[in-house]
């Protein structure tokens, strides 16, 4: 027979057995409540999955240029995070950020609006496009504003070039995409330059140079380029360059604090070479850094002093000899 002491000890249990369990255990209430309630929950598929979320638009003193980047609040119980494709009010989204939550009742991400589907050939003889024929929605940014726009033939010759950045998910077909591969955006022709795997997990990040368009081998009703042909002696070529990688690389402070200064350089390079290019990429829509100056060895940027760009993440590259390599930088608090 248990006492009244014993009884009374299992029913404070339900709520926690500490203080701060029960906090714990209200907050999660206060969520599911909110959850319930609120007008902003629609339906939507996750993955493909029949879920229920909750959609925020951004605060506009956070979004000079009214992108239409979402917030997508959901219980902990759904399986979702960066890279995942959002199907919400007949239009898709992918999952950008992930915001690790200081109490832990439910999870908060990020969405970018997708605005261009890729396809490709994953068998170029039976004419097989990508993810079932369907291809891969992705986010498409121009770059062209954060390079001078321009490349170099020789030392002294400037062409016109024009970037392209695509941020898509990270799967076994996406991974399997080759530097080198030549694809097809609004009519236009692009040639993939760089795959960054690293800098966000759960999406690839491709870095795109502007090439010619070939109507012989390009099929631009179904937006997919090199349709008619085989694989390329330039993807063969590629495959044996990237083969063996020079060690050159970028160095510089990774954790950029607001309104400080840092430079970029190149190590382990001949003093003799030098960048022929110089690319920023940053995904959010208001860049965070201010380009001081360069030259062909090295890169002096300031980040903007305004809190709102805290946990941005972008990235600089440097193409040397048609190969390109780059550093991820996150930008955190001033202090602390």
């Amino acid at each position: 027979m248990s006492s009244f002491a014993d009884s009374y000890r299992r029913k404070m249990n339900v709520n926690g057995s500490t203080r701060r369990a029960r906090a714990y255990k209200q907050a999660q209430r206060d969520f599911d409540l909110y959850f319930e309630n609120t007008l902003t929950r629609s339906d939507c598929l996750i993955d493909g999955k029949p879920e229920q979320a909750v959609f925020q638009d951004q605060s506009q003193s956070n979004n000079k240029d009214l992108s239409d980047d979402k917030y997508i609040v959901v219980p902990n119980s759904v399986d979702i995070g960066v890279g995942s494709y959002v199907d919400w009010r007949d239009a898709q989204w992918i999952v950008f950020t992930e915001e690790y939550k200081t109490i832990p009742t439910h999870q908060q991400l990020k969405i970018k609006h997708i605005n261009r589907t890729i396809k490709w050939l994953i068998d170029k003889d039976s004419k097989t496009i990508c993810n079932n024929g369907k291809g891969w929605g992705a986010y498409v940014q121009n770059q062209t504003l954060y390079t001078l726009g321009v490349s170099f033939s020789g030392n002294h010759i400037p062409l016109a070039n024009g970037k392209m950045s695509i941020y898509i998910k990270d799967t076994q077909e996406t991974r399997a995409v080759k530097v080198g591969t030549r694809l097809l955006i609004a009519g236009q022709a692009y040639k993939i330059e760089f795959a960054d795997y690293v800098s966000r997990t759960g999406l690839i990040s491709w870095l795109l140079d502007e090439d010619t368009k070939n109507p012989e081998t390009d099929n631009f009703e179904l937006e997919i380029a090199d349709y008619y042909k085989g694989t390329s002696d330039s993807e063969e070529k590629t495959d044996e360059k990237t083969s063996e990688p020079t060690k050159w690389n970028i160095e510089g402070e990774q954790r950029a604090r607001l309104g400080r200064t840092y430079e970029y350089h190149l190590i382990n390079l001949d003093e003799n070479v030098g960048v022929s290019e110089w690319i920023i990429e940053n995904i959010d829509d208001n860049k965070p850094f201010y380009v001081l100056e360069k030259d062909d060895k090295k890169i002096s940027i300031r980040i903007k002093d305004d809190f709102r760009y805290v946990g941005q993440t972008f990235t600089i590259a440097a193409k040397v000899n048609n190969e390109i390599k780059n550093i991820a930088i996150k930008v955190i608090k001033k202090f602390g």
